[in-house]
């Protein structure tokens, strides 16, 4: 299998391409269009997957920033990422800085901060966070299920 690349492209369309190419699922496997698609949407940017596809293969123009933030933060980088211009710093907005003010979101962040992850041990960790968070609706569902059973 022929290595990657490790520069990214030039163009939006490039960059996203090379992180569908380069950046793999929690098994190991590339990212589907549809699944990233279905995945954003849910996270509140609603995308659809042909769209998505227009976006990679560069039949669509360049998306609105809210649409790159989102993509962005799916891949685990920076907005800034797209433009080619890796040292832009993005300032904080407020809504991070109080998220920070919870002792476990920072002890989170600073540990990835501090074990230097690859994108793809992001992606990673995003996704076991998701499962996380899956699990324990399910849970919480069915907890509510069986006091609904008790209270009948």
């Amino acid at each position: 299998m022929p290595e990657e690349p490790d520069h990214p492209g030039e163009t939006f369309a490039e960059r996203l391409d090379w992180l569908f190419r380069t950046t793999p699922d929690p098994t190991g496997k590339p990212y589907s269009v549809r699944h990233v698609a279905g995945e954003l949407t849910r996270r509140g940017c609603r995308i659809s997957h042909t769209h998505l596809n227009n976006l990679r293969q560069g039949r669509a123009p360049d998306p609105r920033r809210s649409v790159v933030e989102a993509i962005a933060a799916f891949f685990g980088r920076p907005p800034s990422f797209f433009t080619g211009r890796p040292t832009d710093r993005e300032p904080p907005d407020d809504d991070l800085l109080h998220l920070l003010a919870d002792p476990y979101i920072r002890q989170v962040a600073l540990r990835l901060v501090d074990a230097r992850l690859s994108p793809e041990g992001h992606a990673v960790v995003v996704a076991v966070i998701e499962q996380v968070r899956r699990l324990e609706v399910a849970a919480g569902n069915r907890r509510g299920d069986a006091a609904r059973v008790a209270g009948s």
